[in-house]
């Protein structure tokens, strides 16, 4: 009687996929979240924000600074 070992090959092909894919989407994130982009004008993220809000139709009313970021337990 002939004892066959497990077929192996190809088990770990998903693992290397999965590890390629990994690396490859860490390497864009960092790539394109660290370095900046050619065609940003020099104006601050207000300006881009009322420049979208504006081609929405909406209205962007200022913040009150006395109540921005504190919450109050009644």
């Amino acid at each position: 009687m002939q004892v066959r070992a497990f077929d192996t090959r190809g088990r770990l092909v998903p693992a290397l996929a999965t590890a390629i894919v990994a690396v490859l989407a860490t390497a864009a994130l960092i790539l394109l979240e660290f370095t900046p982009r050619h065609d940003v004008r020099a104006a601050g993220p207000g300006m881009i924000t009322s420049a979208a809000a504006d081609r929405a139709g909406a209205t962007v009313l200022p913040t009150d600074p006395i109540t921005t970021g504190s919450v109050r337990a009644r």
